[in-house]
């Protein structure tokens, strides 16, 4: 028999997982002192052993009761002699020569005795999963034992990781110092910067992790913004902006008219070895449009989308222009339209009349055009166009040649030129379209907080999509070389399944590009960490492909039933303490772990925690401090 084990109870019943302990009178106290050792007392939550042979039953207190030994309902009695205390218990694992192993391999049988842990037992259990490895990283205490926790980031870090819990109950806290841990071990265990290795691209909607010294002291900062041009930008491939189905989800091109006339309008300008539209392309675009409108002169608006057009490089045709000294006639771009006789006209002369009009003069006055826009200065301009002017120069243009051949209707595709106007404001005031070669910090983290809803829901899609598109071309060969870690902060905003504000093929195609990542990401060392303090509105699919999860108080009943449908790891008993969590305190399950933890994850100090504390109302509203 085992020595040296303090004995509080016996089995008395075996169903299944489930078993009752009846226990005996010295099992009431706070603590115990027998034999040189310390016990905590029993309560909800707390381990047990149960001792059958040389082995030790390990047991977690689901519930406690009491059996009433009269069984007399007409006695309305209390006392001690008439109750016995009973708790229920479920088994999580067996220590067999002080080696604790996860699972169930024996049941325990009636009779059994039931005994107390020691403090040096409980810890093995609860770090069981992190003595497997070498590499460990702290995180808190347990909160029935008061134990250090420590976890191995070795195996969390190759996962995907999921955050949850509501304003005030510490999320953000333990996002900042699961990461702070992890990047403070660089240099004495990991080598710096990660050894050009791997990547940390930190989503931040509300500018949470921007101050110095958050997370790192290493990392660079880009504060975008949509309200003016002194934010920072982000780096965009010209290969992922001119992709026609990132060019229709950014300016919501309906699937049926306008996407079919943005790719045309796309293939016909873009040179697709270099992934731009040329200077000679444009102007060669905008000859053959200015022959469209008075050639076929049939629609009032192709003028419009031409001087438009002209607008954005800055070209006014009453200016002067030569081709050597010979002036270049431009005088027709003047022309106005006759809504009676349906054709343009200028200076009397009606373009609806060959014998006045023919086509040769089209064609000449389109030379000149050309031999304008060749000019030195303007052909600069053209040069240094940026990417939403040269997809607004495309498009017009495009319109123009659809229109002249009654390819499409202009109500239908206008909408989708007003967009393209509209949002390519915020582009370029966040997005640089660049080939050079991007940032090599192992840490970014990108601020949104003066960001329009709109950035807000496509700028993270573009970077989630270009990172992840980049990594798998990387990594193509099946060995995982390097990784890529996509933190996001407050992950509703962009996992929404819910939006009445979005079109659906948008909404549906966010999804899509995150729920493939989540999917497939691991096989390329690609791996999201989402926290949330609304999981109920992260789309399932992505709840439930999460592989770790670190729980914070949740008390929306939507959440709570979000938590027990996707997380398959989480137990009824912790499942249950969710909603009572005091601030910090976490339940962490998952894959990484073999059974749940409830831990109190370590408050970083203020220097380093992220900016989300409330108002100081003492300080703002005083005239001095109390």
């Amino acid at each position: 028999m085992m020595k040296n084990n303090y004995v509080i109870g016996n089995v008395i019943s075996v169903n299944g997982l489930k078993i009752n302990i009846l226990m005996n009178e010295q099992s009431n106290l706070e603590s115990f002192h027998y034999d040189g050792n310390i016990y905590d007392g029993i309560s909800v939550g707390s381990y047990i052993g149960i001792i059958r042979g040389s082995n030790k039953i390990i047991c977690r207190v689901d519930r406690e009761f009491l059996e009433d030994k009269y069984r007399e309902p007409s006695i309305h009695e209390f006392s001690r002699e008439r109750f016995e205390r009973v708790v229920e218990v479920s088994l999580i694992g067996n220590m067999y020569r002080g080696n604790f192993e996860f699972g169930i391999k024996r049941f325990p049988m009636i009779f059994n005795e039931a005994v107390l842990l020691t403090e040096l037992e409980i810890k093995d259990i609860l770090q069981k999963d992190a003595s497997k490895s070498n590499h460990r990283m702290s995180i808190g205490k347990s909160v029935n034992n008061d134990i250090a926790i420590e976890i191995a980031w070795d195996k969390l870090f190759n996962t995907h990781v999921g955050i949850f819990g509501n304003t005030g109950s510490g999320k953000s806290n333990t996002l900042a110092k699961v990461y702070t841990e992890l990047f403070n071990k660089q240099c004495y265990e990991i080598i710096d910067n990660f050894g050009g290795k791997s990547k940390f691209v930190v989503l931040d909607f509300n500018g949470e992790y921007v101050k110095n010294g958050i997370l790192s002291n290493k990392k660079k900062v880009l504060n975008l913004s949509t309200r003016s041009n002194r934010g920072d930008k982000i780096k965009l491939r010209s290969n992922v902006f001119w992709n026609i189905e990132n060019l229709s989800i950014l300016y919501s091109a309906t699937e049926k008219t306008q996407q079919p006339f943005l790719k045309n309008a796309i293939n016909y300008y873009l040179d697709k070895n270099s992934y731009n539209i040329t200077a000679e392309k444009i102007i060669t675009g905008m000859g053959s449009a200015f022959y469209n409108v008075f050639y076929q002169n049939n629609n009032k608006e192709l003028l419009n989308l031409l001087n438009k057009s002209l607008e954005i490089i800055d070209f006014n045709p009453k200016d002067n222009y030569f081709d050597g000294d010979k002036p270049l006639d431009l005088s027709w771009l003047n022309s106005s339209w006759h809504s009676t006789n349906k054709t343009y006209y200028i200076n009397n002369r009606y373009f609806n009349n060959r014998d006045n009009v023919p086509r040769s003069d089209i064609s000449s006055k389109r030379d000149d055009f050309e031999k304008a826009l060749s000019t030195k200065v303007v052909f600069s301009r053209i040069e240094n166009l940026s990417s939403t002017q040269k997809l607004k120069i495309a498009t017009n243009t495009y319109l123009i040649y659809s229109l002249a051949f009654g390819k499409v209707n202009f109500e239908f595709i206008n909408p989708l030129i007003s967009r393209i106007d509209s949002r390519s404001n915020f582009i370029e005031k966040t997005i640089e379209i660049t080939d050079d070669n991007v940032d090599e910090d192992y840490l970014t983290v990108i601020s949104l907080r003066k960001c329009n809803s709109e950035a807000k829901k496509m700028i993270p899609l573009l970077i989630a999509k270009q990172l992840y598109e980049a990594h798998k071309v990387n990594d193509e060969d099946f060995e995982i070389k390097s990784t890529v870690h996509l933190i996001i902060d407050e992950a509703h905003n962009i996992l929404s399944s819910q939006s009445a504000r979005e079109a659906e093929g948008w909404k549906d195609y966010r999804l899509e590009v995150f729920e493939e990542i989540i999917k497939e990401g691991r096989k390329f060392g690609f791996y999201l960490t989402l926290a949330s303090q609304r999981p109920a509105d992260i789309s399932p699919t992505i709840m439930s492909q999460l592989h770790n999860y670190f729980i914070h108080r949740l008390v929306n009943d939507q959440d709570l039933r979000m938590i027990e449908n996707t997380v398959s790891s989480l137990d009824e008993t912790s499942r249950k303490q969710i909603p009572s969590l005091a601030s910090g305190q976490c339940v962490i399950t998952g894959t990484s772990f073999d059974l749940p933890l409830l831990i109190q994850v370590e408050k970083l100090s203020e220097e380093i925690s992220p900016t989300s504390e409330n108002a100081n109302l003492i300080k703002l509203w005083l005239a001095r401090e109390e």
